[in-house]
């Protein structure tokens, strides 16, 4: 796992949002379980933005990217990994939700990583309220991710935010 420290304005604003930016490193080294019919790439990498790299959010995140290979299964754009406890102190979000990186550096690492020529996806992991989840559930993922642009969603991980559902 990869720690970096990372001031999360924009270059064109003012002001300072430091956190840090976690990724895994080596859940890409064995392709994922992806069905034929599926259009995902077979290897993917997590990435987490977070505000301090505490040893349980980097425990949690280690944990994360063993689930494919320990379960036989992918993650891709939209998937969801509910959880019968918050996996993290302080919150009570259950559902891990893995989106694509909206920031654009991170983005380009995505573009231009491979193993064996597969392309590697980065997810960022994000947690959701019960109630965000039933959203997706019933209207898709679409119409969540409307309501992180309404209301600004910020990239760091936030255990207090409230749910927008």
């Amino acid at each position: 796992m990869h720690a970096f420290g990372r001031d999360f304005v924009p270059d064109c604003e003012e002001g300072s949002d430091e956190g840090y930016v976690l990724l895994t490193n080596g859940m890409s080294e064995y392709r994922m379980a992806v069905p034929d019919q599926a259009e995902a790439k077979v290897r993917a990498e997590l990435m987490w933005y977070v505000r301090q790299a505490t040893p349980e959010v980097s425990a949690t995140l280690r944990w994360l990217a063993t689930v494919p290979l320990l379960d036989s299964t992918w993650f891709g754009f939209g998937h969801r990994v509910p959880m019968p406890e918050p996996p993290m102190p302080g919150t009570d979000f259950k559902t891990f939700l893995f989106l694509t990186p909206v920031i654009t550096p991170d983005q380009r690492i995505a573009e231009q990583l491979s193993i064996a020529g597969d392309a590697i996806e980065i997810l960022t992991v994000n947690l959701i309220s019960d109630r965000e989840y039933g959203l997706i559930k019933n209207e898709g993922i679409g119409a969540f991710l409307d309501l992180l642009d309404e209301n600004d969603y910020p990239p760091i991980f936030d255990p207090s935010r409230r749910s927008y559902v």
